[in-house]
């Protein structure tokens, strides 16, 4: 009997597959590289109605609206332009209406009347901090809108298309 038992373990140990006498490892490399990457988002501005008669005869019209960065953490040198519009002339901004009449108006960053949001220099504006990426969040700054008074103008609906970009 201890022999059946003996030749029965040792044809099981036949079938399990070849012994193995040693082993080696190996190592590799994993890696990535993060890359420095914005998005941004400017929200509509509407003025609504501009009255040169009476309510804007001698007071602006101002209202705000935002720009949205969001930035990979770390990207350095972040900072925002607004372009002069596809109505832009001479260094200032207009809303044109279909008949040709133009009505100035202007963009700021800090208030309305104070520092003009521009494409260079001191008008651009920078993003120091980014929010969080899994949250979605992002950085959101105002964008103050004024359409000086006085201005006599043509009834109609004026409009215009402001580039805002984010430089990294």
């Amino acid at each position: 009997m201890k022999t059946r038992i003996l030749l029965a373990v040792a044809a099981a140990l036949s079938l399990s597959g070849p012994a193995f006498a040693g082993s080696k490892t190996s190592t590799f490399n994993v890696s990535s590289d993060v890359v420095a990457n914005c998005t941004i988002v400017a929200a509509d501005l509407s003025f609504g109605n501009y009255d040169p008669v009476i309510a804007n005869k001698t007071t602006a019209l101002d209202v705000d609206t935002t720009v949205t960065v969001l930035c990979t953490k770390g990207a350095a040198g972040v900072n925002v332009g607004l372009d002069a519009g596809t109505h832009g002339s001479g260094g200032n901004r207009f809303m044109a209406e279909a008949g040709g009449d133009t009505l100035q108006y202007e963009l700021y960053s800090d208030a309305p009347g104070g520092t003009v949001w521009s494409n260079s220099g001191s008008g651009l504006v920078s993003w120091a901090t980014f929010g969080p990426i899994g949250a979605g969040a992002g950085v959101l700054k105002t964008i103050h809108g004024r359409i000086p008074a006085g201005q006599d103008k043509t009834v109609g609906h004026y409009t215009d298309v402001v580039t805002a970009t984010v430089n990294f």
